[in-house]
């Protein structure tokens, strides 16, 4: 029975560690797709090389043919259809169409040869044949000029990205909880076992490691079902490929997580060994686990009830997290103006700027959002959560569906103190005509969500905000209000986004913006464009991996501390069976027998949960109240169902 108990448990345990192989898998494959066979990234700059993009694209194509490289550029997608980025062989292949990724989303596009035809040659490569010639192509390149960076394709880099975030650290301290209390399951199991074989002179080795070898048996059972579950169900998604490379890192995860295993349930066996003192006293063979027992219970408890808050918070802004990735979608044609120059070259560029966001703002195609949060400013917002200055063509971006009938007028009057004492000297300094703080801001239109729906805005980190009581300042011209300066201060930060890669290009050539321009002008210096909606997809979606992970590292926790009341509840009935036995035999209700011992744990709970609170100092007390409740709960039924067990068996004379 015992051994089927710590399969289940185990599974647990190996089902969260499948979570985290999928992530990870995830992970790499945006970055290496697995579906093209990537094996490296190789990064080519020519900015400093005297190579024609004629002759660096002849130079390329001639050694991906001679070296059979099956090299891959990523290009943006100019179809504006939502996808970021497409792929485009160099040389004819064994390429699909298209491909899933293994996380899901939208397919990936491969398209042909004649993609790059009027693209330069700078970019990103993936390496999908062989690499024997990728030194061979890094030496040319170099000696060329060419600036390379390439790196490998590396299951431990996703690994270790993964590994940063504190949710892994949640998932970490789950399972080595889990495995404390399987081995400790274990043990007290066949403690009276291993007791016999101690007095019939059984060598120590040997029963070390008879307890090791049948612990290991079943931990790789469990693990071995899980892997052909988990494996099965991503070879029928998505093929053989995928499920190689996610199954490679379970095969890790889980030799790891039973490595650390065998070795607590070494040392637990150590620790706990059953002395010629205790045997001659005749006290119950688990009598050496008491502290460990203890011990794990009370953690596992803390680590309940901590873990209890960020799960909840991470559940209840799981919605949000979907809203957002939504939200990032219709951003997916946006792009963004990076500039790396000296200072001589901004002082030549900024005009420019300014006619290109003037032009742009008149197709509506300019987009801008500036928010400002009391971390941002230390001034008195009015009582706003933040205040975001926004023109119209963002608005316009997320004006579809109930957002036209979300908004509520807010007159100037209203705002005017605030807006004008926290931002006005901003704006003056901003402004293109000089005008006054006061002037400026009336000029804005002010409305604020209502209901349910909210506005997204652009946070200053570069990331978009979803605050419940926002002020919304409308400008009426971008280009009427902020000088040149600021405008390419504003453009180079991505407060301003542009709609569309292919029209952004021709107003970059159209005002002289281009590389070309600026090295015939006599500037070094780099001008890129960027889709900014693509990290924030990633950020998102690794957001909703965050709260699976979460809520599963909980689950393994709760069963880790199931699994450890119990034990130590089992161990103390029969450390007290010679006490209970008699007086419930007397007529005393099973209330009155275990009051004291159970009395001193629910105690000792709210202590801990008191600390946990006090430490944590989080908002989300309930779900610790709730975490907590449920771990005194199962305290008290644990020794209720250990005292009855304990007692039956005594009156059968089974123990």
């Amino acid at each position: 029975m015992y051994r089927r108990v710590v399969v289940v448990a185990a599974g647990t345990l190996f089902a969260l560690l499948a979570l985290v192989a999928g992530i990870v898998t995830d992970l790499h494959d945006r970055d290496f797709p697995q579906a093209l066979g990537a094996r490296s990234r190789i990064g080519l700059n020519f900015h400093s090389s005297a190579l024609t993009e004629r002759d660096a694209q002849a130079a390329l194509q001639e050694m991906d043919d001679r070296l059979h490289l099956g090299l891959v550029k990523i290009a943006p997608d100019l179809a504006g259809d939502g996808n970021a980025k497409v792929y485009v062989p160099l040389s004819e292949g064994n390429f699909p169409a298209e491909f899933r990724w293994f996380g899901g989303g939208a397919p990936g596009q491969v398209l042909g040869r004649e993609r790059l035809d009027h693209s330069p040659p700078d970019g990103t490569y993936l390496l999908t044949g062989d690499r024997a010639g990728l030194g061979e192509v890094e030496k040319a390149l170099v000696s060329s000029g060419v600036q390379v960076d390439t790196t490998d394709a590396s299951v431990v880099d996703s690994f270790v990205f993964v590994a940063k975030e504190g949710s892994f650290g949640a998932a970490v301290l789950a399972a080595f909880a889990l495995v404390v209390a399987l081995a400790l399951f274990w043990l007290s199991a066949r403690a009276r076992g291993r007791a016999l074989r101690v007095l019939a002179g059984c060598q120590t080795s040997r029963i070390h490691a008879q307890d090791l070898s049948g612990f290991a048996g079943v931990l790789l059972a469990s693990s071995a079902a899980v892997a052909l579950v988990a494996g099965g169900s991503v070879v029928v998604t998505r093929g053989w490929p995928p499920a190689l490379l996610f199954l490679q890192v379970l095969a890790g995860l889980e030799g790891a997580v039973i490595a650390a295993s065998l070795c607590t349930m070494l040392a637990l066996s150590v620790s706990a060994w059953p002395g010629a003192a205790m045997l001659a006293r005749r006290r119950p063979a688990v009598h050496s686990l008491r502290k460990a027992a203890s011990v794990v219970q009370a953690l596992t408890f803390v680590l309940v009830a901590a873990a209890a808050g960020p799960a909840w918070a991470a559940h209840k802004y799981s919605s949000a997290q979907a809203a957002e990735t939504a939200q990032w979608s219709r951003l997916s044609d946006q792009v963004g103006i990076r500039f790396n120059m000296g200072g001589g070259a901004m002082d030549w560029t900024e005009p420019r700027v300014g006619q290109l966001v003037e032009e742009a703002e008149a197709q509506g195609s300019a987009a801008f959002s500036y928010t400002m949060t009391p971390q941002d400013w230390s001034g008195d917002l009015g009582g706003y959560s933040a205040v975001a200055f926004v023109n119209q063509a963002w608005m316009n971006l997320f004006s579809s569906g109930p957002v036209n009938r979300s908004l509520s007028e807010v007159p100037f009057e209203q705002v005017r103190q605030m807006v004008v004492e926290a931002f006005g000297e901003q704006f003056e300094i901003w402004s293109r005509n000089k005008l006054p703080g006061n002037e400026l801001m009336a000029q804005f239109r002010y409305v604020k969500p209502v209901g349910e729906v909210r506005i997204p805005v652009n946070s200053r980190g570069g990331s978009l905000m979803f605050p419940d009581n926002v002020l919304i300042a409308v400008m009426p011209s971008l280009f009427g209000m902020i000088n040149d300066r600021n405008l390419t201060s504003l453009v180079s930060t991505r407060h301003i986004v542009f709609a569309g890669l292919t029209p952004i290009q021709g107003m970059l050539e159209q005002h002289r913006l281009t590389v070309a321009d600026l090295r015939a002008a006599g500037f070094g210096g780099d001008v890129d464009l960027v889709y900014i909606a693509e990290e924030g997809l990633l950020k998102a979606q690794f957001a909703a991996h965050v709260t699976w992970l979460l809520n599963l590292a909980l689950l393994a926790l709760v069963v880790a501390f199931v699994v450890a009341a119990v034990v130590s509840a089992v161990i103390s009935a029969q450390l007290h069976t010679k006490r209970d036995f008699p007086l419930r035999t007397a007529g005393h209700p099973w209330a009155w027998v275990l009051r004291d011992r159970v009395a001193k744990e629910v105690l000792a709970g709210a202590g801990l949960m008191t600390a946990v609170i006090l430490v944590q100092q989080s908002t989300e007390v309930t779900a610790v109240l709730t975490a907590s409740a449920f771990g005194l709960s199962t305290t008290i039924v644990s020794h209720l169902i250990a005292a009855r067990w304990c007692f039956s068996a005594v009156s059968r004379r089974k123990i």
